[in-house]
């Protein structure tokens, strides 16, 4: 797949945004959010990704104007937050990128 220079720019400017919206945050959730999107960065896959950080954000800044504790949004396990969101984005993750490379390799060799 060709990436433009275009594409390219265009999603700069996404995260840029993204990253500056992360700041408007209160401290504890840019710390949390920070922390998510690190763990999160590992299984990025395609440019649907994005989506989810979009959406993970729009429900910390929607908890964050109702000042709900930070533990009460994610939980006691930040990893079973994190795994929930991914889950609703399955297509978007590197994982399912590498699966379906596999099951075409294997598709093409039965033809």
């Amino acid at each position: 797949m060709k990436i433009s220079w275009k594409k390219m720019r265009e999603d700069k400017k996404w995260y840029r945004d993204y990253q500056a919206k992360e700041k408007e945050l209160p401290e504890t959730y840019q710390t949390a959010i920070k922390a998510l999107d690190a763990y999160l960065m590992q299984f990025w896959g395609t440019d649907e990704f994005m989506n989810l950080l979009d959406d993970m954000l729009a429900i910390f800044q929607e908890n964050a104007s109702e000042n709900v504790p930070i533990n009460a949004l994610v939980g006691d396990d930040p990893v079973a937050f994190a795994d929930e969101l991914l889950a609703q984005y399955q297509q978007a993750t590197w994982m399912r990128k590498q699966q379906d490379k596999l099951r075409n390799a294997f598709k093409a060799l039965k033809s």
